[in-house]
């Protein structure tokens, strides 16, 4: 694997602009098929941002965990940045919870709550693993334009410290670059989406209480507030508010952070100080096509749900499996052949995506409201869902990517 700024114009099978989760996972997924891929990223952690205080949290479920290991990728994940959970909760305030299972479904663990920086660098570790020049990547340097023909992409990048002009070609560019995403801008691809009025509020906790191997969310008037465990002594709470709540929120001590949290959230397990906070606004923005000529887009740079229920990075990892598989069986020089091959990818993923982020509108809707009538009928369906086990095993088998 090559590294650095300094890498001369190049023909590639594949450049892949954003080297995060998923892009760096898509570039470990290509390189087993011996296809020559350079990855563009503007930073890549090193391994010491893992001593830090955790702070963005990915829940990973059963397929992701899957996909990962037969990537090589999953066993690089080391365990103080992941935690497993087994029970997952749920219930609307000061009614009784919902609990959702593994041995539901016959299955040891639901899910990994893990660290974004350790699944970015897990698959970094992997293409470590590879044989030499399989890979480069690209660093300090910012996309300015893509060009493509028949036959290839050009992409055209500027380096943020000599100001140098460089240029790649390739028979397939990815986008992977996240919900601002460049190639998608660049390659004129609109979106529809809006934003929510909600946004989301994350605070680190140092514990004093043993690790937790449940999650659970409870719905408030204002919105829902959420527990993701950690191991090494931390958690995440979750928090979400309308926009006006969580600026003024944002800007108090991790000690009167603390005393919101013990006013306005369930009970935690124990002892806990507040150690980090982020805030984030909540949008949904899905591209009107995924691919366009030689170029096609994964992740966020195609879809960005509501992450209500935790399957964003889920869903980008499916996107890169699928995308993976198509391509492994053909030759991406071949303009008709990769055309129809990338259409087939973009059928299979939008439709999926839309109905995903259906689902999580749906959810949103019905959750995130204080309307009587509304606050009725998810009584009634939480009751129901605690009857009813068949429903139940179907809910969470999704849930888990199955």
């Amino acid at each position: 694997m090559t590294k650095g700024s300094d890498l001369k114009e190049q023909f590639y099978d594949v450049v892949i602009v954003g080297g995060g989760m998923v892009g760096a996972a898509q570039a470990a997924a290509l390189v087993k098929q011996q296809k020559r891929v350079l990855v563009i990223e503007k930073y890549i952690p090193n391994s010491d941002v893992l001593a830090q205080i955790p702070l963005r949290v990915s829940a990973i479920n059963l397929a992701s965990e899957q996909y990962l290991t037969e990537l090589g990728v999953w066993s690089h994940i080391g365990e103080t940045s992941k935690c497993m959970f087994n029970q997952l909760a749920t219930w609307e305030q000061r009614h009784k919870p919902v609990i959702f299972s593994a041995t539901d479904i016959q299955k040891s663990h639901l899910g990994y709550l893990i660290r974004n920086e350790a699944l970015q660098l897990a698959a970094y570790d992997e293409l470590n693993n590879t044989a030499d020049h399989a890979v480069d990547i690209i660093t300090d340097c910012k996309l300015t334009s893509i060009d493509q023909t028949n036959e290839q992409v050009s992409v055209q990048l500027t380096n943020h410290v000599s100001n140098e002009t460089i240029i790649f070609h390739c028979s397939l560019l990815i986008g992977a670059d996240g919900a601002f995403s460049q190639v998608r801008s660049l390659t004129d691809i609109g979106t529809t989406g809006w934003d929510y009025q909600q946004h989301c509020l994350s605070l680190t906790i140092k514990t004093d209480f043993p690790t937790q191997h449940i999650t659970w969310q409870e719905f408030q008037p204002s919105g829902p507030k959420a527990f993701l465990p950690l191991e090494d002594g931390y958690s995440v709470l979750i928090w979400y508010d309308n926009a006006e709540e969580l600026q003024q929120l944002v800007q108090l001590s991790n000690e009167q952070l603390k005393n919101q949290v013990l006013t306005r959230f369930p009970d935690l397990a124990g002892e806990f100080d507040v150690v980090a906070k982020a805030s984030f606004p909540l949008t949904r923005r899905q591209a009107n096509q995924y691919i366009k000529g030689r170029v096609v887009l994964v992740g966020d740079s195609a879809h960005t749900i509501n992450p209500l229920a935790g399957q964003g990075v889920n869903i980008g990892y499916k996107d890169v499996e699928v995308l993976s598989q198509l391509l492994e069986e053909i030759d991406i020089k071949q303009s008709e052949t990769l055309s129809a091959v990338l259409k087939q990818y973009e059928n299979i993923r939008k439709r999926e995506s839309q109905l995903m982020s259906l689902a999580m509108d749906s959810f949103y809707n019905l959750f995130s409201n204080d309307k009587a009538a509304v606050k009725l009928l998810r009584g009634g369906l939480l009751t129901l869902a605690n009857k009813f086990e068949w429903a139940k095993k179907q809910v969470l088998k999704k849930a888990v990517g199955y």
